[in-house]
């Protein structure tokens, strides 16, 4: 009897040593697997952080290449120290220019170099103007009143920098219309003094009705509704509007509207990039609006 107590002590503690065993393998390899779990998860979050790293960097890379490119295909014009506009202005009081050019720059920053080449106007007077590179099929042009190539040419008794916003305007619709690059504000300029469209107040409404039909195109006057102004837009016609003094100019002045979306109307304003390169909505618009045309392509 004591023998087989024996014997089967030594098994039961033979297979306790191997239970043991066993457990102590088990947690180990728990243990291994757990740490192992732990690695990969820190290998995958190390390169999550890579990849977003990189992902970003390319944002960023493409926002710049961007902006870089609308910089230079639109040829924004840089902003202007306050201190060479100082020095523009002492040299236009001292040179004895006209004092509507003083008007003009300290109102519109951006005339400054055309105001401080005023000098240098014979440069450009009559000259030969090539816009074939000013527009392209399908988009309505941008052309300022102030541009050097016409600006200095008379209008009336003035200058087109300084009063051709009309004549600026139906030629942004003219080249829109008939990709004629023959045609500029110059040109443009004299058919409305000519054509008896140019008065002492400036240019005529007749322009946008008479003026149009005379060019090939065909100009109607419109109401003063939101609704009717998406309508010519809608059927591939521009507004032309006659603005009272306020967001565009101390005096009166003309801007062409090419379209609109949700968020407003775009303007072609021919004297202020800045004022072109935002939306308007119709309650600022109408506003100051005095008169309204469609003008269509026959």
């Amino acid at each position: 009897m004591s023998a087989r107590n024996g014997e089967l002590q030594m098994i039961s503690v033979e297979r306790g040593a191997s239970f043991s065993s066993k457990g102590i393998k088990s947690g180990r390899s728990r243990e291994h697997n757990r740490n192992g779990t732990l690695r990969r998860q820190r290998r995958r979050r190390r390169m999550l952080k890579q990849i977003l790293v990189c992902i970003l960097g390319i944002f960023l890379v493409a926002v710049i290449g961007i902006c870089f490119v609308i910089n230079w295909f639109t040829k924004i014009t840089p902003a202007i120290g306050k201190t060479e506009i100082a020095e523009i202005e002492e040299m236009v009081k001292s040179e004895h220019y006209p004092e509507e050019l003083l008007e003009m720059l300290e109102q519109n920053e951006e005339t400054a170099d055309f105001v401080k080449d005023y000098a240098n106007r014979e440069d450009y007077q009559g000259k030969e103007i090539d816009l074939s590179k000013d527009f392209e099929t399908g988009s309505v042009p941008l052309l300022m009143q102030w541009d050097k190539r016409w600006g200095y040419d008379f209008y009336g008794d003035s200058m087109i920098g300084l009063a051709g916003c009309g004549p600026t305007c139906m030629t942004m619709a003219y080249l829109y219309y008939t990709e004629d690059a023959t045609m500029n504000p110059r040109k443009m300029a004299e058919f409305a003094q000519n054509s008896g469209y140019h008065t002492q107040e400036g240019t005529s409404w007749d322009f946008w009705t008479g003026g149009a039909a005379e060019l090939g195109l065909s100009g109607e006057m419109i109401s003063l509704t939101e609704a009717a102004m998406q309508s010519v837009l809608d059927t591939g016609g521009l507004l032309v509007c006659s603005m009272s003094p306020g967001d565009f100019t101390t005096k009166g002045h003309f801007i062409l509207i090419r379209g609109y979306d949700e968020d407003g109307f775009f303007v072609n304003d021919p004297n202020r990039k800045a004022n072109s390169e935002k939306q308007w909505d119709y309650e600022t618009l109408s506003s100051q609006i005095k008169n309204l045309w469609g003008i269509y392509k026959l």
